[in-house]
């Protein structure tokens, strides 16, 4: 029995292009995106699926979609594009050393606190080093690393993607807020986290998503049953904004205080939220390494 002739490997251009019509599921924003023309995206795509016998776009007048080949190719390709991108930046990391600027996406759940000590941590050493926080959604991240508009993550959880390296830097107690006037407020000492039964509390992430699952854990096992409210901002800068007006408490880290709107109380019974650092699998940096170490530094004995 004769095998089947091996098919045409697709070129790195070629996934380039793919994965930006998958993004944007329509060839006029790719084509902008890509700085080509919409008949020339269209061709490329044509071009894969003649070479591979098989169909990854459907097409109509009203949309596009991935076929379930298109959706393998393309998830596989992003993992491809990421780890070419990775070898080239690790060529360039070496030839530059610590200089230049090194773009790390931070999750809106940092606080102030948080922040300022990744940017010290990572610019030890490396006085002409620029640091770049971008703001990112955790499930964005692996987009943003195939990019290149991140070179490291700083998150409280982890991305689950076989693409990515991580490592726990640090556990960061939380803090209680709730708005003036709350029943809580007036709090001298710290609060048990069971006197938070039947509370509304902010969330900047939907149930089912790690953050808050985490909170909401944390808080049923000491027997106290809080309601999730989406909240209406994003962003640190406003991340409490909402609690007056929803009636809420929140848990995030110290530094979040709004004076004249919100309280920052303690809680007796610690809730300590992970710091993690995230990067390209097998890809670990000098900048890696510097923050890493700078945490471990401040772990107590």
């Amino acid at each position: 029995m004769k095998s089947q002739p091996r098919a045409a490997v697709p070129e790195l251009r070629q996934l380039h292009i793919l994965v930006a019509v998958a993004d944007e599921l329509n060839f006029t924003r790719a084509a902008a995106k890509l700085f080509m023309t919409q008949q020339a995206v269209s061709k490329v795509i044509r071009q894969i699926e003649h070479e591979l016998g098989a169909e990854l776009v459907e097409r109509s007048t009203h949309a596009v979609r991935l076929t379930a080949a298109g959706e393998s190719l393309v998830h596989d390709a992003r993992q491809i594009l990421l780890l070419v991108a990775t070898a080239v930046d690790r060529v360039q990391e070496i030839a530059s050393g610590r200089a230049g600027t090194v773009r790390i996406g931070v999750s809106p759940a940092l606080g102030p606190g948080e922040r300022d000590a990744v940017v010290n941590a990572v610019r030890d050493g490396a006085p002409g080093l620029t640091v770049a926080l971008n703001e990112l959604r955790p499930e964005k991240a692996l987009t943003e690393f195939q990019s290149r508009e991140i070179d490291l993550a700083v998150v409280r959880i982890a991305p689950d993607s076989p693409a990515l390296d991580s490592a726990q830097l640090a556990m960061i107690p939380a803090r209680l807020y709730v708005p003036v006037g709350h029943r809580l407020a007036a709090r001298t000492t710290p609060v048990p986290p069971s006197e938070l039964d039947g509370e509304r509390l902010l969330v900047w992430s939907p149930p089912g998503t790690p953050l808050t699952d985490l909170i909401i854990g944390r808080l049923a096992l000491v027997g106290a049953a809080v309601q999730p409210m989406l909240s209406l901002t994003m962003g640190m800068a406003t991340a409490l904004s909402d609690l007056p007006e929803l009636g809420a408490i929140a848990i995030a880290p110290e530094g979040w205080h709004r004076p004249g709107r919100t309280v920052e109380l303690h809680l007796a019974e610690g809730i300590l939220l992970p710091l993690v650092v995230v990067w390209p699998a097998g890809g670990s940096t000098s900048t890696v390494a510097r923050l890493r170490a700078a945490f471990d530094d401040q772990r107590p004995e």
